[in-house]
C-alpha cells in the first residue's frame, strides 16, 4: 500500500511515539498498519488514513492534543480525540468514546476500522470474548452514525462476521 506524504509522516510520528510498545507479540505498528489496511479496504484515505496511524497516540503515549494538532491539523486531531477513551475503567473509556463520536460522527469510520482490526487480530484469544460482550452496546451506540453510507454498512457487516454475529 502506498501512502501520501501526510500518511508517511503520520506513520513515522506514531511509530516514534509508540516506541517499544507491543501489540500482542509484535510491534505496535502492526496494529496501526492493520487499521490503515481496513480503511483502505473500504476506500477511505485522506484525513482518515492519517488518523488511522495516529488513532492511539493520545491514549497510549505522551503526545498531547496540542502537539498532534500543531503537527497534523485540527481535522485529524478531532478524529483521533473522538476515538481516545478517557477514564479509569474500560467501561468509562468506551462511554467517553461514544460521547465524543456522537459529537463528531465522522470518527465512527476510524473507530470501526480499529474495532475490526482488533477483533480480527483477537481470533482464538481471550480478547475476542471481551469484544463480543461489548458488541451489543458498541453497535447500539455507534450503529446509527453515517448509516446511509454504503461503505459504513459494509464495515458493520465485516465486523458482524468477525465478531461471530452474521446479521
Amino acid at each position: 500500500m502506498e501512502f501520501g506524504g501526510d500518511e508517511d509522516a503520520a506513520r513515522r510520528f506514531a511509530e516514534a511515539a509508540h516506541g517499544n510498545q507491543k501489540y500482542g507479540d509484535g510491534p505496535y505498528s502492526d496494529h496501526l498498519s492493520a487499521v490503515r489496511a481496513v480503511l483502505g479496504d473500504f476506500g477511505f484515505g485522506g484525513e482518515f488514513g492519517v488518523a488511522a496511524w495516529l488513532h492511539d497516540v493520545l491514549e497510549d503515549t505522551a503526545v498531547s492534543r496540542a502537539e498532534l494538532e500543531s503537527t497534523f491539523g485540527a481535522g485529524v486531531t478531532e478524529l483521533v480525540w473522538a476515538v481516545t477513551g478517557v477514564g479509569d475503567t474500560r467501561e468509562e473509556r468506551n462511554a467517553d468514546i461514544y460521547r465524543k463520536i456522537a459529537a463528531h460522527p465522522a470518527a465512527v469510520v476510524v473507530k470501526l476500522a480499529d474495532r475490526i482490526a482488533n477483533v480480527e487480530a483477537s481470533a482464538g484469544t481471550r480478547y475476542l470474548a471481551m469484544y463480543q460482550r461489548e458488541y451489543p452496546e458498541f453497535r447500539s451506540r455507534l450503529g446509527t452514525f453515517l448509516a446511509d453510507d454504503p461503505s459504513i454498512s459494509r464495515m458493520w457487516s465485516r465486523l458482524d462476521r468477525a465478531i461471530g454475529n452474521p446479521t
